[in-house]
């Protein structure tokens, strides 16, 4: 057993190297966390409060932001546990002056998810695409969180919220 230590080594290299061969993600940029906070401020939640979240991505020829607001879990009382989306509404009027110039604006709706997606969870979206610091941006502001996401505040019974 003296050299009992080896292959946990060996497992340590051996993760070392495969982290080193994974591709990296782009940081996300200073000025691109300065754009998404300020859209976030384009939410008005209509009874609950709400945090919004987002996801971004680098392809090779745009950012990729994914902006939704999280969703609410009741903690307490009859409903206890239930998850439940933030309805709201969007100033889209707002949505335009946060673009340098703005080369797409399309709302997306799927009444009809089961006719043309896989995907049944999506439901509407706003897509907006134009240059923001120079570089393309394509924006979708998105009616609900996608399904990985863990909620994003609890409400107690006293009615006080709390980020999650």
């Amino acid at each position: 057993m003296v050299h009992s230590h080896l292959p946990v080594r060996h497992l340590l290299r051996q993760l070392e190297d495969h982290a080193d061969r994974r591709p990296r993600r782009k940081p996300v940029p200073s000025w691109l966390n300065a754009f998404v906070d300020e859209i976030t401020e384009l939410f008005e939640p209509f009874s609950d409060v709400a945090r919004a979240g987002f996801e971004c991505v680098r392809t090779e020829d745009r950012w990729n932001v994914n902006l939704f607001l999280g969703t609410v879990e009741i903690v307490g009382g009859p409903r206890d546990g239930q998850v439940h989306p933030v309805n709201f509404q969007f100033d889209l009027a707002g949505l335009g002056q946060h673009f340098e110039r703005l080369d797409l604006f399309r709302w997306n709706a799927f009444p009809n998810d089961n006719a043309c997606l896989d995907d049944a969870t999506l439901d509407s979206f706003i897509t907006a695409e134009g240059m923001v610091n120079g570089e393309v941006v394509r924006l979708d502001i998105q009616a609900l969180p996608p399904e990985t996401c863990t909620p994003a505040m609890r409400q107690y019974e006293d009615g006080s919220c709390v980020p999650v």
